[in-house]
Parts: C-alpha cells; sequence; structure tokens
C-alpha cells in the first residue's frame, strides 16, 4: 500500500469488496443471530441481510442497497449491516450517502475498524488528509496492534510527502513485523526519498535477508548504489535483478545505461544486441546503442545500428531524429535533412524537430531558415532552454540582434542557472557588445562551471586581452 495515488476509488472498491462483500456468509449471519431480537424482525431482518449478501456476492450492489434497506427498516441498529450497506452505496459512485452510512456504523459500534478504514480511505481519495488521518489514528486508539491501521497511515503520510513521519511509523511496524521484507523494503524507499541512502540501502538488504530473491529490493539497490556512484555495485544488483527476471526489458535498459557509464563499452553493447533479438522492435534500444558509438565520435557504426530498426520497417520521430544527427555529425547534411523532415511528417508539432532543423540550417549557413525553426521550437516548448541558448549564440556569434540574444541567453538561464555552456553564451554575447566588464564576469563563473571546456577558455582569454589592451 506504500504508493497510494490521489484518486483511490478503484483502490476503494477492490479493497472494500475484499474485506465486506466476499467475507464469509455463515460469520455474517452469525453477526445477526447472537443479537437477542423479537423473532419476527430477527427473521425478517435476517432474511433481508442474507438476500443483500446474495446480490453482493452477484456483483447486484443496487439489488443489495434495496434489501440491506429493509434489514435495516426491522433492525435499525445494527452496525454491520450499515457498513454494508455504506459498501454498496460506493460501488454505485454516492460518495455522500456512503459517508452517511459510515458515520451510522461508527456511532453504533465505535470500536469496529471496518466502517472507520472504508471512511478514511474515502476521505483520502478527496484529499481530506487530516480526517482521515483521524480515522486511522481512532483504529489505532482502539486497537493499538492494528498492522492495517499503522501501515494505512504511513501510506497517508507518503502521498502527503511526509516522509519523516512515514518512517516513523514504519519503524514501529518494524518493531512489531521484524520478519516482514515488504516493510523493510517501503522504509528503505522513504529513507531514499528524503536523502537518506545508506539507511535505505541497509533496510533493502534487510529486506533480502527476509527474502533473497527480492526483485525490487535488487532493483532499488542498483539504484541507491548508482546515485552514489558506486557503479560495480549497482551492476551487481542489477545483474541479479535480470537474473530473477530475464525478460525485463526496462532491466536491459537501465543496465545497458550503467555499463556505459561504468566504461564496460562491449558489455554495454552486448546489452543492447540481446534487448533488441528480446524486442526487435524497441526502438529506444537501438538508439540507446547508437549513443555509445556517437559518444565516441562513430557515426557510421551509429547508423549501421539505427538503420537496422529501419529495415523492419520502424517509423518513429525519436528514430529519424537520431538518423538525422547521426548523418550530421559525419557531415552528411542532405541525409540528416531527409531525415529530421520525415520526422517533421510524423510530428510537426515536436518542438525538438525544429530544434535539431535549426541547428542543421546553421552549421550550413542558412540563417533565415535556422532562426524561423529555432522560433518554432520556442513556439512549441516556451520551457526548451537549448532552443533559447543556440539561438541567442547564434546572434552573438554574428554580431546581429545583440540585444535580443541577450535576452533570449537569460532566458536560457531562468531554466537552466548552472548550465556553465548557457553562462558562456551570456559572456559572449557582452563581449561582442562591448560590455567587457560584463562578459568578464559571466566567463570567469563559466569556467568554474565547465573547466575543461576549451571554447569557453577561449572567449575568457580573448576577453582578458581586449580588457588589457583597452587600459
Amino acid at each position: 500500500m506504500l504508493f497510494l495515488r490521489k484518486n483511490l476509488f478503484f483502490l476503494v472498491i477492490f479493497i472494500t469488496f475484499l474485506i465486506f462483500v466476499f467475507q464469509n456468509l455463515d460469520a455474517a449471519m452469525n453477526t445477526l443471530i447472537e443479537r437477542k431480537r423479537p423473532s419476527t424482525s430477527f427473521s425478517k431482518s435476517l432474511a433481508h441481510y442474507t438476500m443483500g449478501i446474495i446480490y453482493d456476492n452477484e456483483m447486484k450492489s443496487e439489488d443489495a442497497i434495496i434489501e440491506y434497506k429493509k434489514a435495516l427498516k426491522f433492525d435499525p441498529d445494527t452496525s454491520y449491516v450499515h457498513t454494508r450497506l455504506a459498501v454498496d452505496y460506493l460501488l454505485t459512485k454516492k460518495e455522500d450517502k456512503t459517508l452517511e452510512e459510515l458515520g451510522i456504523a461508527k456511532s453504533l459500534d465505535p470500536t469496529d475498524a471496518k466502517p472507520r478504514f472504508l471512511s478514511a480511505l474515502i476521505y483520502t481519495s478527496q484529499n481530506k488528509f487530516v480526517d482521515a488521518q483521524k480515522e486511522y489514528e481512532q483504529i489505532s486508539r482502539f486497537d493499538p496492534d492494528s498492522i492495517w491501521a499503522l501501515s494505512s497511515l504511513a501510506d497517508l503520510f507518503v502521498l502527503q510527502e511526509k516522509m519523516n513521519e512515514a518512517a516513523a511509523i514504519y519503524e514501529k511496524l518494524l518493531e512489531k513485523e521484524k520478519n516482514s521484507s515488504v516493510l523493510y523494503f517501503n522504509l528503505g524507499v522513504i529513507y531514499s526519498k528524503i536523502g537518506k541512502i545508506d539507511q535505505a540501502i541497509e533496510k533493502l538488504k534487510e529486506a533480502l535477508k527476509i527474502n533473497p530473491d527480492y526483485l525490487a529490493a535488487y532493483i532499488g539497490l542498483g539504484v541507491l548504489h548508482e546515485m552514489k556512484k558506486d557503479l560495480p555495485e549497482a551492476i551487481a544488483n542489477f545483474e541479479k535483478a535480470l537474473s530473477l527476471d530475464p525478460l525485463n526489458i526496462a532491466l536491459y535498459h537501465h543496465l545497458g545505461g550503467v555499463y556505459y557509464r561504468a566504461k564496460r563499452i562491449d558489455d554495454a553493447v552486448g546489452q543492447y544486441e540481446l534487448l533488441t533479438k528480446l524486442n526487435p522492435k524497441d526502438i529506444q534500444a537501438y538508439i540507446e546503442w547508437a549513443n555509445i558509438f556517437l559518444s565516441q565520435k562513430k557515426a557510421d557504426e551509429a547508423v549501421s545500428v539505427l538503420e537496422k530498426a529501419l529495415k523492419l520497417g520502424l517509423k518513429d520521430v525519436d528514430l529519424f531524429l537520431a538518423l538525422g544527427y547521426a548523418y550530421s555529425i559525419d557531415e552528411k547534411n542532405d541525409e540528416a535533412l531527409k531525415f529530421y523532415n520525415m520526422a517533421l511528417e510524423i510530428s510537426v508539432d515536436d518542438p525538438r524537430v525544429h530544434f535539431y532543423l535549426g541547428a542543421l540550417y546553421e552549421r550550413r549557413s542558412q540563417k533565415e531558415p535556422a532562426i524561423k525553426e529555432f522560433r518554432n521550437a520556442i513556439r512549441l516548448d516556451p520551457k526548451f532552454s537549448d532552443a533559447y541558448n543556440y539561438l541567442g549564440y547564434m546572434f552573438a556569434e554574428d554580431g546581429v540582434n545583440l540585444d535580443e540574444a541577450i535576452l533570449l541567453i537569460k532566458k536560457a538561464l531562468e531554466l537552466e542557472p548552472n548550465n556553465g555552456a548557457y553562462i558562456d553564451s551570456l559572456g559572449w554575447a557582452y563581449f561582442k557588445k562591448g560590455m567587457l566588464d560584463a562578459a568578464l564576469i559571466e566567463l570567469e563563473n563559466a569556467v568554474k562551471f565547465e573547466p575543461n571546456d576549451a571554447t569557453i577558455r577561449d572567449h575568457l582569454k580573448q576577453v582578458r586581452e581586449k580588457l588589457k589592451r583597452a587600459r
């Protein structure tokens, strides 16, 4: 129950059916039989109540409602019947009547957890978290050992991003349920969300001690070790997860990426080769595989990989963009333009397509088409920071529209304030505008973010030399 969603209607239906609708018929009847009633009223109430249960089992909620209401005419003080009636009102999407019946059930039997639990779920679905919390706390007051109440309260805190409160409850739960791998796993996830990575790793390892085949725990450990940049440990856990679930496509993707970051290039390539055999139509696998070659400046190998997907008849914007980019790296601009235009035919409103077209036109010194495409990209995605920066830097390089260039680059920096390349662009635009002191400040700042970037260092050198001559 850890990852409870805000829209809980279907989850409520599932849980309430499990708890109420399919309960043992004999046990339900005994609840009424144990209570002493005049024989005529009792028998009539029991008859309608029994019919209500039968209708519930047949998924006939409207008919069940009629029977429970008749039962309550003869025996209005039976909390259990009010609770069942509430369930059917919920299943027929009558939440107000559901809460009304649950309120009656709670007043008749304040210690019964079932109506309070259902009330809490409904309140949660309505984002009434305080009311839901009160219900779970009441259940815990009457039944301090209720695992359901504590775990549900923890889930409620998770839903509200109150991770510290959720963690505290899970620690209490583990005192009661020391052999629950699920509790250790959930607590590990919570600790990861509040940045306590070492504690998260510890809890996931505890989960694996109890359940050595806990797939999600291995995946979680892989992610956490990856966050710590401990790639060998990340790989070991992802490999174990894959051994438990050898058809998990997402794991192949992730492990391929980690192999690449660990500079295990052959293993990464092998991972994508295997992945494309398992799922030949996985376009993203071909793209990730090609990106390995592109990072090594091996454009021909990248094109070869991408054309494997093309030969299968796959048509996709990302595939065409990748092919266009690979050809552009290889300076085969006509081929690149062909694939970018194929991407445009599929999705004219994809800002990425216009951005790549703009970059290609700029490299071909076709300034007007380039400007048009960059503006299209920005129009379609007002938060496309690369498009703002590219257009602004292009203007700065050409020494034109410098005021607009500065505004464009500043917009890019609003979106990514710590991007060294963008800071360099702003410094360069200031330099071209003759604002040397401002240029020096920005370029010295850019070097802090990108100390090994030759272009930024060259820009800084030019600014310092011009300042020196000016003084």
